[in-house]
């Protein structure tokens, strides 16, 4: 299955997108630090499942153009109807991985009738405490060391992160995406411990699915949010890291099609 790249007009610039298959569309927002890339193994399974599986660069991530502040989590899910008006589309399927599952949600409640259903994968649903705390910490250093050493001490965080048990492919792509997006990385994180994730969930109409994995530090928040919004339809697995989309993208997108294409 062919992946195609493109790109679109959108609130901060171009944005970049990497997509496969046709049928119902859904778009794939990723997690930080990461990029459209996170979802290339799950585009062509999900494409063979009835998918049209649209993964975009967050603006400042991948290949998407940076924005000249730190954007609100609204302001990122603003690229949305900028998807929607390039797809020549009303509604579609919003799916996202941590940063990008809270960038779902705020579209969600933002812009209700674009979302036909929504699907959640590992959302920040802290409390407001653990968000203050989260919010005061510092920013990672980009810094380049003359013998690379920066390299191996991004990708031992990272291995760290993952607890040895993510891939190497997974981890490379990180370090990748991490120096790609410079020294406004953080301001995906940033929109995280800024959002009012608790009234985006609380609008949230559209028919939800919302996954999880033991393995994954979201987990608890997860769980949580599965009983605060007892109508979502929960699927918990077992194991696997923060990285599971990628690392086991047959499940993953097996999961995310059967929802998306229900009828």
């Amino acid at each position: 299955m062919t992946i195609t790249k493109g790109y679109a007009n959108g609130p901060f610039g171009q944005l970049h997108y990497e997509e496969a298959g046709e049928g119902v569309p859904v778009i794939l927002l990723h997690q930080m630090v990461q990029s459209a890339v996170q979802f290339r193994p799950a585009l062509p399974i999900l494409a063979q499942k009835g998918v049209r599986a649209v993964a975009v660069d967050l603006p400042g991530y991948g290949m998407s153009d940076t924005p000249d502040h730190a954007p609100s989590m609204d302001e990122y899910a603003s690229i949305i109807p900028a998807m929607l008006k390039h797809m020549e589309l009303d509604k579609v399927v919003v799916c996202g991985h941590h940063t990008g599952a809270s960038a779902a949600c705020a579209v969600a409640h933002r812009y209700p009738s674009s979302v036909s259903k929504l699907i959640l994968h590992g959302v920040p649903f802290y409390t407001k405490e653990e968000m203050a705390v989260r919010a005061s910490g510092s920013h990672g250093t980009k810094s380049i060391a003359a013998d690379g050493s920066h390299l191996q001490e991004l990708w031992e965080m990272w291995f760290k992160a993952g607890k040895g048990e993510a891939s190497s492919d997974v981890t490379h792509w990180s370090v990748i995406n991490y120096f790609m997006a410079g020294d406004t990385e953080w301001h995906g994180h940033s929109a995280v411990y800024g959002h009012d994730i608790w009234s985006a969930v609380e609008s949230v109409q559209a028919p939800t699915l919302l996954i999880s994995n033991t393995g994954d530090m979201l987990n608890p928040q997860d769980r949580r949010l599965s009983e605060v919004r007892p109508d979502f339809e929960y699927r918990e697995i077992v194991g696997g890291t923060f990285q599971y989309v990628y690392d086991d993208a047959e499940t993953w997108a097996s999961f995310v099609a059967e929802f998306a294409t229900r009828v």
